[in-house]
């Protein structure tokens, strides 16, 4: 990786001492693709005039599902209106519609689509990004979906983190207790095999996946390799962080509502 200077930024932000470790018109040395020197730096190599610029750390998003098919804004307007998640869910909205337009849409869109959400994210400043399944609901979706998230990472975009979430919602049509064996008995093993996950999550909700549920997938995620995390407690107290909690989990989202004890 070639030297790299970044010099004249009007701001330059180190993160250090209170607030944002301000410094003007500053300047950062890189070597190898790693920052050795701030203020400084005078060997050969790329420079970058930053003048009028300021040069920040890159943001790191831990929670994403930016692979999906379809586009649900007008629930937003819904939810301002007062209905909740669980009614928009049931008039055939919510995660089941995404569910719809993401199988009837073809890796190259699901991709096309994605590649242009992460240029957008990167010019804000993202450089890292987890990326979800969950909009598949079965093995060859669930599959369709983090190979789209590999080919993001790629790409030279950005550093993208596929995290496999086959239990996001129950498919139509199935009862949930053998759609949780299906995780775990299918999908799990199937993406384990193809080394494209490294993460293993699960919604557990009222209106979701129990937290016994949770802890069968979880474990059994671990069991192939795959880190556990959460989506927990969002929509009601689900006992979500006690999940987190039991089986070691490096992150639980949204914790809205958690229990005390959670």
């Amino acid at each position: 990786m070639a030297d790299l200077l970044l010099k004249n930024s009007s701001q330059l932000l180190t993160m250090t001492g209170a607030g944002l470790g301000i410094v003007e018109n500053g300047s950062v040395w890189v070597e190898g693709g790693r920052i050795v020197e701030v203020r400084g730096g005078s060997k050969a190599g790329r420079v970058i005039d930053c003048r009028g610029c300021v040069v920040l750390p890159g943001f790191v998003d831990p929670h994403t599902h930016l692979v999906f098919g379809g586009w649900r804004a007008e629930e937003f307007e819904e939810r301002l209106a007062g209905k909740s998640y669980q009614e928009i869910a049931e008039a055939g909205g919510g995660i089941l519609s995404t569910v719809r337009a993401t199988r009837q849409a073809s890796e190259e869109e699901l991709y096309r689509l994605a590649r242009e959400r992460l240029k957008e994210m990167v010019s804000w400043g993202t450089t890292t990004v987890e990326v979800k399944s969950g909009y598949g609901l079965d093995t060859e979706n669930e599959l369709k979906m983090l190979r789209v998230a590999g080919r993001l990472g790629e790409s030279g975009l950005a550093t993208v983190v596929p995290t496999f979430l086959g239990a996001h919602a129950v498919p139509k049509g199935m009862k949930r207790e053998a759609f949780v064996r299906e995780v775990i008995d299918e999908m799990l093993p199937a993406v384990a095999r193809q080394g494209i996950a490294r993460f293993c999550d699960v919604f557990c909700e009222n209106i979701a996946f129990t937290p016994e549920d949770s802890v069968q997938i979880l474990e059994a995620g671990k069991g192939h390799g795959l880190l556990p995390t959460v989506h927990a407690d969002e929509l009601g107290s689900s006992a979500g962080a006690e999940v987190a909690a039991r089986v070691g989990a490096l992150s639980a989202s949204h914790l809205l509502q958690p229990s005390d004890s959670g």
